[in-house]
């Protein structure tokens, strides 16, 4: 899809001439990244500069058409929308080679907006000095007989809260001197040449020969006293009485952005054929009096030869769903996954409506079978990833049933000025492999060996603290069933990943662990499938490998890749207290560590010892890990 920047007349209008010649995209990228890595509000480098995506109130006309209109009753109920919508796909112009309808593609704005001239490192905004080049895009500054195209500036200055604005060039160059100004500033970025440095970087007016190195511009206290002025580029205006500390930060940082996604598999009763149609038939079900429905289930069962009473059990299910008078927490939706997944379902298509959920489970091999009670083959999967905000500095790590209220809250930015009753969604078809613990055996082995306790309450008080201090509240705790299954499901997809040929962004982890409370007993299982849309997820590679031979050698093979890891011994005898931000014990690149995209906790909480256990040491005594010793 491609991403385009309207060209627009005045009061903000698309300019005459939009709608028949279109305009050139600033750049294609996937749907999947929109809702993800490229997201509202992220800054994205594209063929013609850097540039935002905007809010949903840029992307309404774009999405309207119904083929964009996705549902997933039970996230929706948590992010309190009516529906989601897939990004839209731009259409090429016939008649106009490289040029697209502007209204079929997502829409951006260039930020930064300050740029620099590779040849005479002036740095400045479109119109003092560069301007706007013929493919009303890119910026040029015409200062060397030709035009010179420009680059965005490198850094930007954002807060906790989400706001993000330029960096303050003319502010920064002189604000050594008593006054503190320059009646005519004409700034330029240039380089002492002895290193590669941030030090060696330095803006200088040429107008009042002032200049400062831009050595110091990333530490805290280089914007104090200067307030955050609450710019919001994506939604085009400014929120007022930001008290959050503005930071200077690179425009490629990763902390840049960090895109709040809330997603969650269709399974049983919303995957089934009678669902689906009813959720496709919901706006006119949910608007007719009560008496009015019967007439129209009527119409559908003949329509499609489904029985009426199919069609009124479907009705009644997402009326509990829509009455939240089911378990929309985080919890209770995966409890609800945990128990579909445990169980055979094969719905047969009615209507020609395919079900979105289909799983055979079966025993584990007899080798597998002292730590493992069940493998399931899920060959067809539907999951739902919503975009629902996002935040910059530090992820903020929060449930799909709290975003609002945190985005209420600024702690999460918003994608739009006012509530919409929808949300930015991609949908991710494909196949998974599932592997439920033996909860019996779980407990036999934090029995027999006490000391894990100690090193699990330690990483437990560092996420705590790190939770104090960002402001945010935790809705779980640090536990050793937790980095026992989560650090398994690392090593599993980093194996299926070398010895299968899938690429390991191409997978993806899905954890079900809680401690049994109360009537609900534990979960301690993942689910491993295709985290992309594309052909990687209908090759059936994940689902082959539920087969009795060939999930024990992947199982074993990744157990063996654990005892032993390149960083050894310093990998294994990493110290919990010393973990900081990773909040890990024994993890590093050579061993656990997945790309970003395949873990569900930013590669984070996680330990090798819970799988192959450690030998005694000045930090403590020896256990045993889950799979065995080191020396078994």
């Amino acid at each position: 899809m491609a991403t385009a920047r309207r060209p627009m007349g005045r009061g903000g209008s698309p300019a005459q001439g939009a709608a028949t010649s279109g305009v050139e995209p600033l750049g294609r990228v996937r749907r999947s990244q929109l809702i993800s890595t490229y997201g509202i509000g992220a800054i994205v480098d594209l063929e013609k500069g850097s540039f935002m995506p905007m809010g949903l109130e840029d992307w309404e006309a774009a999405t309207r058409l119904p083929s964009l209109t996705i549902g997933e009753a039970r996230l929706q109920a948590q992010l309190g929308v009516d529906h989601f919508r897939l990004p839209p796909i731009a259409e090429d112009l016939s008649g106009f080679p490289g040029r697209v309808d502007p209204s079929h593609s997502a829409p951006a704005i260039r930020f930064p907006e300050w740029h620099e001239c590779p040849h005479c490192n002036r740095i400045g905004t479109e119109g003092n000095p560069f301007e706007l080049g013929t493919d009303g895009a890119q910026l040029e500054c015409k200062a060397h007989g030709r035009p010179v195209l420009t680059t965005p500036v490198r850094f930007v200055v954002a807060c906790r809260k989400g706001h993000l604005e330029e960096f303050p060039w003319e502010w920064w160059a002189h604000r050594r001197r008593p006054d503190g100004v320059c009646d005519r500033p004409v700034l330029e970025l240039k380089s002492r040449g002895k290193s590669a440095s941030l030090a060696d970087l330095y803006v200088h007016c040429k107008s009042c020969n002032a200049s400062e190195s831009l050595g110091d511009a990333f530490r805290p206290e280089s914007m104090k006293g200067r307030s955050c002025h609450g710019v919001r580029p994506w939604l085009h205006d400014r929120q007022a009485g930001c008290d959050s500390q503005p930071q200077a930060i690179q425009r490629g940082a990763s902390n840049a952005h960090f895109a709040v996604v809330a997603s969650a598999l269709s399974i049983p009763p919303v995957s089934d054929a009678t669902f689906q149609l009813i959720e496709g038939n919901w706006i006119t079900l949910s608007a007719l009096p009560a008496e009015a429905v019967a007439p129209v289930l009527a119409r559908l069962s003949e329509t499609y030869g489904v029985p009426v009473e199919a069609l009124q059990a479907a009705l009644r299910e997402k009326q509990k769903i829509e009455g939240l008078q089911t378990d929309l927490s985080d919890a209770g939706s995966r409890a609800e996954e945990y128990a579909a997944l445990s169980q055979d379902r094969d719905d047969p298509i009615v209507g020609g409506i395919v079900p979105q959920f289909c799983n055979a489970v079966a025993e584990p091999p007899a080798a597998l079978a002292p730590w493992f009670d069940l493998v399931g083959a899920v060959s067809r999967l539907r999951e739902v990833r919503a975009l629902a905000g996002f935040s910059r500095i530090e992820p903020y790590p929060v449930s799909a049933e709290k975003i609002q209220d945190a985005i209420r809250d600024g702690k999460v930015a918003a994608l739009s000025k006012s509530h919409r009753n929808w949300l930015p969604a991609a949908e991710i078809r494909g196949e998974g492999l599932f592997l439920r613990f033996r909860a019996d055996a779980i407990d036999a082995w934090l029995t027999a060996n006490p000391a894990i306790h100690d090193r699990v309450a330690v990483l437990e008080r560092r996420s705590a603290a790190i939770a104090a201090d960002r402001g945010y509240q935790r809705d779980y705790t640090i536990t050793a069933r937790l980095l026992l299954v989560h650090s398994f499901a690392h090593a599993l997809i980093r194996t299926i990943s070398i010895d299968c040929g899938y690429s390991s962004s191409a997978l993806r982890e899905r954890l079900y662990i809680s401690e049994p409370s109360g009537s609900r007993q534990a979960m301690n299982g993942v689910l491993v499938y295709t985290g992309s849309p594309d052909s990687e997820g209908s090759l059936g590679g994940l689902v082959r490998l539920a087969e009795p031979g060939q999930i024990e050698r992947i199982v074993v093979r990744a157990l063996r890749s654990a005892r032993w890891c390149g960083s050894d011994p310093v990998c294994l005898e990493t110290d919990p207290a010393q973990s900081g931000d990773r909040v890990s014990g024994a993890a590093c690149h050579c061993c656990l560590l997945v790309p970003e995209t395949a873990c569900e906790k930013f590669n984070r909480e996680l330990d090798r010892t819970m799988l192959v256990g450690t030998a005694e040491s000045e930090a403590g005594p020896a256990w045993r890990g889950f799979f065995g010793t080191l020396e078994d």
